[in-house]
């Protein structure tokens, strides 16, 4: 038997069928609707997990449940998506019943990062781990908590926020309305926009301006490119970012002793030169009553973890 795992990005849509002992198949995608109207995007899942099934000779009666993650904010008790950010129609819709019944099948809603996590854990660089935290650094700080093999949803359905921890009081202020979240010093998109804007105000001597003229903005990926050339303004914004990311993990040993902290996104691809320096601060800024027994690692399933981890939560939820 088998759950079929759906990730429903802005972009793409993902399936993959899972089996109990956590094998996962090939995991299949189709480019998501941005225009039309919830039904075309409900029509593109359904296909996407048609197209697994059948790759694999089976029918809906091999099918145990469907998990979907999305993108939120969502309610994954009454099984809708409030907003999709990308996707301005998929307002108000109640998505696990309207691919539930496209199917034919039972159907869980999950939040696409809680979902990521649980794929990681299941499948990826949380094998063996009890309790595992994933950090994905994007366009913002995304999270997924999962504690005694389950995820963590918290009373309103609003835990595992880990990106809109506050580091910095009274700090920078974030897209969520609050003022210096985790995600605000730490995520792709805010290190290229507080670089841009350091540039901007007092330009000062650095390879970066001349990326910033050329191109009319900087990424991440300039600045890390301009720290391994030995722009000093770019290893100061680079060391700060790691800095923050290094006293968010701390603050989450503190709070839940997970057995491994998995980063994924963007950011990682950088490789030793954010973990080298990641690792350096993490130490430092650990307490001295005992050494660190949290692992920091890369994720290991890229952009699969979501679909993957979508199956998972499937199985939890219907597998008995």
């Amino acid at each position: 038997m088998w759950c079929v795992g759906i990730d429903l990005g802005g972009t793409f849509t993902k399936a993959v069928l899972v089996d109990r002992a956590g094998n996962a198949g090939e995991v299949f995608g189709l480019p998501t609707p941005t225009d039309g109207d919830p039904a075309g995007v409900v029509e593109g899942m359904a296909e996407a997990a048609n197209r697994v099934v059948e790759a694999r000779g089976l029918s809906h009666r091999d099918v145990v449940g469907v998990g979907v993650g999305s993108p939120g904010p969502i309610s994954i008790s009454r099984g809708i998506i409030y907003a999709m950010p990308n996707i301005p129609f998929m307002s108000n819709v109640p998505l696990r019943d309207m691919v539930g019944k496209k199917l034919d099948l039972p159907v869980v809603l999950e939040n696409d990062a809680n979902a990521a996590a649980y794929g990681e854990y299941l499948c990826g660089a949380g094998e063996e781990a009890r309790d595992l935290v994933m950090l994905t650094l994007g366009t913002g700080v995304g999270s997924g908590i999962i504690i005694d093999g389950k995820i963590l949803h918290g009373s309103h359905e609003l835990g595992g926020e880990l990106g809109h921890m506050i580091l910095v009081p009274g700090g920078e202020p974030c897209g969520c309305g609050q003022r210096g979240c985790l995600e605000r010093y730490c995520s792709a998109h805010y290190v290229a926009a507080g670089a841009t804007r350091r540039i901007r105000e007092a330009p000062p001597p650095t390879a970066l301006r001349a990326i910033l003229d050329a191109k009319g903005s900087i990424d991440a990926k300039d600045i890390h490119e301009a720290r391994k050339a030995g722009d000093k303004l770019a290893a100061e914004i680079w060391d700060k970012a790691v800095y923050y990311l290094a006293l968010g993990c701390v603050n989450v040993c503190r709070i839940l002793d997970p057995d491994r902290i998995v980063l994924t996104g963007g950011m990682t691809r950088a490789g030793e030169d954010l973990f080298a320096p990641l690792r350096d601060h993490f130490f430092r800024l650990h307490w001295s009553l005992t050494k660190p027994k949290t692992e920091v690692s890369l994720a290991s399933l890229g952009s699969d973890a979501g679909s993957i981890g979508a199956a998972g939560v499937a199985w939890q939820t219907f597998g008995n």
